[in-house]
Order: structure tokens, then C-alpha cells, then sequence
């Protein structure tokens, strides 16, 4: 058996997509059909095998193959085409794009036969899209802020099932860009770097949440004697995460904005004075106080 490797590239000004073999490296046809920058693409996982890919310049393309070669352009959304995928059994596919839009075309001619209702759709750029196990609905997220699951139909039409809302303040950190429907779990990944896995058999239920820094990891602060044992730990961009020993992440205690944290430590005492002009702040972090020093950039 054959396994192939299908990537596209991000490059300023410019745009790369190849398909590669797994085994040797050799690429496997010409991907023509882009003027500006790719940012999906998919492999259709049934015979006969094709390819297809969207971008910047509102088109998706598809490929017939192996040797893989340009056989369509499809022109039907008005903004960046920012994913594409294949349904697992490889009869339909669906493009998602800045226009508000989800597109359903035909897995083997690339013909559209239908998309997602406007009805309850996103009124943001949609930025992702993932199918379930059995071909059958669809997870979708936005610019919203909200990540929505449709039901898709014998007739290629998509009716909203539900709306699921994530965890968060509702700042610009909390767009959701990326989605995987896995099994049961519906995994919806946040610009700021939260996951939050759903439930697909109890989307009612909360989400479980995932969260790390996104710069370097500037200090460490351990709490032995809280219940439960926790650690504190503070990036170069201000962001505070809290972490439960033996479980993981425990959530996002604060965020002090244009401002970079130089150290933190434990203290028995609440009262803490200004050392050498340095600007200090003093939070209680469970049962104990932290002693924050901080930088200005």
C-alpha cells in the first residue's frame, strides 16, 4: 500500500503545495491553479483518489490522480477559502471560508450540490471545519467566537444542530480557529491557545479546557501546602497560569496588559512594600499570597 503526504506551505507573497510519498519523498504531480497563498488541503481517502485546495485568491481547486494534475477551479465564495475537507467515506467535501459560507460540493467531480443553512450560521469568518466519523454532520468554528455542529443531509444540505459557546471573556483571544471532530471528542482550539474538547454524546456537558503559554516561561512559583498542591507560572507576555499537580492545566488567573512579568514568588505576608522603586503587586493565590515584580517593555 501507498501512503501519500499532502502539504501545503505558508509563504509571504508566495504559494507551495506539494504531495509527497510517504516512502521516498518523490512528489507525485503538478499542482498548478494558485496566485496567491494556499492555506488547505485535503486527500480524498476513496478511490478514485483526487485532491483538492483553497486559498487566499477565493478559489479551491481540484486535482485528479496520481500523478495528480489540475482539473477545476471552483469560484463560488467571495473571501479567503480558509479550510477544505474530504468526508470520511469521500463522497462530498466542504470549504469553509471568510464570506460566512460552507460550501458542500461532489467528492468525485468537485461539482457544488449544496452548503450550510444561513440559518443560525456564524456571522463571522469561519475559519475551520472537521466531519464526523460517519459522514453525516459537520463541526464548524468562527471569528464568532462560536463553534457550531450541523447535520448534513442525503440531499447535500447542512441545518444547524446546535451552537456550542467555549469558556472565555469574549476578547479578540477567544476566536476559535481550529476544530477536530475525533471519535466522540469534538476538539475546538481558540487564538489565544485554549482547547476545549467537547462531548459530541453530551454536548451539554463543559468542555474540558487545555491551555499553555504561547512565549517563554519566565518564572515558577509552587504552592506545597495548598489544597490541591498548585503551580503558578508566568510568561514574557504577562499571562498567569494556574496548574493542579498531578492533573495539568487549572485555568488563566490574570493578565496584567502591555506589561511583562520579571518574577513572582511565594510569601507568608500579605503586606508587601515597594523594594528598590520596583513596582510590586501582591495577589492571594488560594490560601497564600504571590508576590508579582513587574517590567515594563
Amino acid at each position: 500500500m501507498t501512503f501519500y503526504l499532502c502539504v501545503h506551505f505558508f509563504i509571504y507573497l508566495f504559494k507551495l503545495f506539494a504531495l509527497c510519498r510517504w516512502d521516498s519523498d518523490s512528489t507525485v504531480g503538478e499542482f498548478d491553479g494558485h496566485s496567491k497563498r494556499v492555506l488547505s488541503c485535503d486527500f480524498k481517502p476513496t478511490r478514485p483518489f483526487h485532491i483538492v485546495t483553497c486559498g487566499e485568491d477565493f478559489l479551491a481547486n481540484f486535482y485528479e490522480g496520481p500523478p495528480f494534475k489540475f482539473k477545476h477551479s471552483i469560484r463560488d465564495h467571495s473571501n479567503f477559502v480558509n479550510c477544505i475537507r474530504y468526508a470520511p467515506d469521500g463522497s462530498k467535501f466542504i470549504t469553509v471560508s471568510s464570506d460566512k459560507k460552507g460550501l458542500i460540493y461532489d467528492g468525485k467531480t468537485g461539482e457544488k450540490i449544496g452548503e450550510l443553512s444561513t440559518e443560525g450560521g456564524h456571522t463571522g469568518s469561519i475559519y475551520a471545519v472537521s466531519w464526523n466519523p460517519d459522514s453525516k454532520q459537520v463541526l464548524t468554528v468562527s471569528a464568532d467566537k462560536y463553534a457550531k455542529v450541523w447535520d448534513i443531509f442525503e440531499d447535500a444540505s447542512g441545518k444547524l444542530n446546535r451552537t456550542l459557546v467555549c469558556p472565555g471573556i469574549g476578547g479578540v483571544d477567544d476566536m476559535l480557529v481550529g476544530c477536530l471532530w475525533q471519535n466522540d471528542h469534538l476538539v475546538i482550539v481558540s487564538l489565544g491557545g485554549t482547547f476545549n474538547v467537547f462531548s459530541a454524546s453530551n454536548p451539554d456537558q463543559e468542555p474540558v479546557t487545555f491551555a499553555g503559554h504561547l512565549k517563554t516561561v519566565r518564572s515558577l512559583v509552587f504552592f506545597p501546602q495548598s489544597s490541591p498542591r498548585t503551580i503558578l507560572s508566568t510568561s514574557y507576555d504577562g499571562v498567569i497560569m494556574r496548574w493542579i499537580l498531578g492533573v495539568g492545566f487549572g485555568g488563566r488567573l490574570m493578565r496584567k496588559n502591555n506589561t511583562q512579568i520579571k518574577c513572582f514568588a511565594a510569601v507568608e505576608e500579605e503586606l508587601v512594600r515597594k523594594i528598590n522603586r520596583l513596582p510590586i503587586l501582591l495577589i492571594k493565590a488560594l490560601r497564600v499570597a504571590c508576590l508579582f515584580s513587574f517590567c515594563h517593555p
